[in-house]
């Protein structure tokens, strides 16, 4: 999976790719881990590098070779390089490799691993890649870490339990895996999947793993699932499949498998599948790249093979560009608000947290709107001004900054709605309208492919206006809200996959609306906020745990209670703007917060809205 890294670190990087967002020249730059690269390979061993496009499935060369023939290696990544560490050449290697995927060639950072191994396996989390086990030739239980921020390599302490090469790793948005392995004398083969906690660097053994003993399986993952991919046993060659859920760490086999069994291939992944490529089964090697489909867990070899047959080749999914990636968004933007009421787009640079107007705004005065956003656009709907409710959809054009209308609106006026997205399909859920006064539990949806809208027929099982939305990969959770009576403190779920909706059980600490939203990869934050009677507003932050749905306060809060304040997130932190202060008489004010993701701390940038807001809505460049 690719990540990110530190965002004071590899600022070369960071500013061209900068200028190719205010350019926009993309030519060159591969957007949403549209590739897959499979680099080395034996029998004999070679320093091809190949790449798979994720958009039709075909694979070539990439014309920039490795340095030297290269085998059993292992690679991790953040959205601008692959680090390809140890393997075997001649001899073992210490040596780390940097792919450039602006450009695809290969660098030395100048730091390599503190020892000599091949047959290791990599996972990552948002700072660092991990590398683990591995030969040189005895076996070795050392847990690497290279720090992206500055490239540099440390051995952290924390080691896998038992001396390994060979086995399999995927990860999570919190976890790391590694599965299976093997290790001589006597020959030996383990079963075991040991998950590294990414937040305290920690060893440990969940205690579910592999229904059968293996070893030269392969690693993917989707958001919800991690993928091990054939292997051998102490007899045959097998090709299994095995899922790994991320929910609960159970392991199971889906029952959908590899059409030849198969050892020692690599793997990649899109968005949609996971894509295994060579490989030995156990005689000859192979060329051909697998389907795993991730929707539905059906397998198929769609026909384009890598252009060698190989084994212990090394596998990587390329970058994500800065300005639609998943993980890198370049420019938050408020959306009207009520200054008492304005159509102003005032635009966050993520950059250098400098605050500007991109000088296009919205068609009407407008506040309690709320946006969501595809990797092209963002879509501002509802809301009220000055004496009525809308249904309007705008659409604002990331790559020019233009304001428009997709011709398709929300089914019913409302406004105090709150709004999600999936990579597919934007969603505005519950809201408000009067005369008379209407409260709803309706989940609307805009398809981003075609722009229409409807209504999917799973909602809320209780009406609520005043509610917000932080989201993971795969679900959407809206938090507390106003059901007309009562503030509450419901997290309502709606599955991606299925749009299905439920209350996972765990709620907010404390029933309020009117909050700010934020998320990362690991957790959602929701900020500040308001209930009655009596009148009381909050400056608590909340987390809710992706991994396990607890919510937590974490200690750190905004330094005044406020609320009708707006949320928007980058990689690395996240922002609420404006809002209400909780004196005698309530002041609008224009203040920007950093919540900053790294360690849960709040500053202020020092650079906020131009005019005082609150309940503006708010979207990021990207989905």
């Amino acid at each position: 999976m690719a990540v990110v890294g530190d965002v004071f670190g590899l600022n070369a990087v960071y500013d061209r790719q900068v200028e190719n967002v205010e350019n926009n020249n993309f030519a060159s730059w591969p957007e949403g881990s549209t590739y897959g690269y499979y680099v080395g390979g034996t029998s004999p061993t070679i320093a091809t590098i190949a790449r798979l496009d994720f958009f039709n499935e075909t694979a070539s060369n990439t014309g920039n070779n490795y340095p030297f023939p290269v085998r059993a290696a292992a690679a991790t990544s953040n959205n601008f390089y692959a680090y390809i560490a140890g393997g075997l050449s001649a001899v073992y290697g210490c040596l780390v490799r940097r792919l450039d995927f602006s450009n695809e060639t290969v660098s030395a950072p100048g730091n390599n691993l503190p020892s000599s191994r091949g047959y290791i396996a990599a996972t990552s989390s948002d700072p660092y890649g991990y590398y683990a086990g591995g030969s040189n030739p005895s076996y070795i239980n050392t847990i690497s870490r290279l720090d992206f921020s500055n490239e540099t390599i440390s051995n952290p302490d924390k080691n896998l339990p038992e001396a390994i090469d060979n086995l399999a790793a995927t990860s999570s948005n919190s976890y790391g895996y590694y599965a299976g392995g093997f290790k001589f004398p006597p020959p030996t083969f383990f079963n075991t999947i040991t998950r590294l906690d990414f937040a305290n660097e920690t060893v440990s053994n969940p205690g579910n793993n592999f229904l059968t003993a293996r070893t030269g399986s392969r690693g993917t993952s989707s958001n919800s699932y991690g993928y091990f991919g054939g292997g051998q046993t102490p007899s045959p060659t097998i090709n299994t499949i095995t899922r790994l859920d991320f929910s609960n760490e159970t392991v199971s086999d889906p029952g959908n498998n590899f059409l030849t069994a198969r050892k020692n291939s690599a793997a990649t992944s899109s968005n949609s599948y996971g894509y295994f490529g060579g490989g030995r089964t156990p005689s000859p090697y192979l060329s051909t790249i697998t389907r795993l489909d991730f929707t539905n867990e059906t397998v198929s070899d769609p026909g384009n093979d890598l252009p060698f047959a190989k084994e212990h080749t090394t596998a990587v999914s390329g970058g994500v560009s800065l300005a639609r990636g998943k993980g890198y968004k370049t420019y938050g933007y408020f959306g009207g608000g009520s200054n008492p009421g304005t159509c102003t787009i005032t635009r966050l640079d993520f950059t250098n947290e400098t605050v500007s107007s991109p000088g296009n705004n919205l068609p009407t005065l407008i506040y309690i709107s709320a946006a969501t956003s595809s990797n092209f656009y963002g879509y501002f709907a509802g809301g009220y001004y000055p004496a009525s409710f809308f249904c309007d959809i705008t659409r604002l054009d990331f790559s020019n900054e233009t304001v428009s209308s997709p011709g398709n609106n929300l089914p019913t006026s409302r406004g105090f709605l709150a709004a999600t997205s999936s990579n597919s399909y934007g969603y505005y859920a519950g809201g408000y309208n009067f005369p008379p006064t209407i409260i709803l539990n309706t989940i609307t949806r805009l398809d981003f492919s075609n722009e229409t809208v409807s209504d999917p027929g799973n909602n809320f099982l209780t009406e609520r206006r005043g509610l917000k939305a932080t989201q993971s990969g795969s679900y959407c959770y809206f938090g507390g809200g106003y059901d007309g009576t009562n503030f509450i403190n419901t997290i309502t779920r709606l599955d991606f996959t299925n749009e299905t909706v439920s209350d996972p059980g765990n709620d907010l600490l404390t029933a309020r609306g009117s909050f700010a939203p934020a998320s990362n990869n690991s957790y959602g934050y929701y900020a500040g906020g308001f209930k009655f009677p009596p009148a009381t507003s909050f400056n608590t932050i909340t987390r809710l745990d992706f991994t396990n749905e607890t919510v937590s306060d974490p200690g750190n809060n905004l330094p005044e209670s406020v609320y009708e304040s707006t949320g928007t997130s980058s990689a690395f932190y996240g922002y609420f703007g404006g809002g209400i202060t909780p004196t005698l008489t309530p002041t609008t004010i224009c203040t920007i917060r950093r919540l900053d993701f790294s360690n849960e701390t709040i500053s202020a940038p020092g650079n906020d809205l131009p005019t005082t807001n609150s309940v503006a809505a708010a979207v990021s460049n990207s989905n």
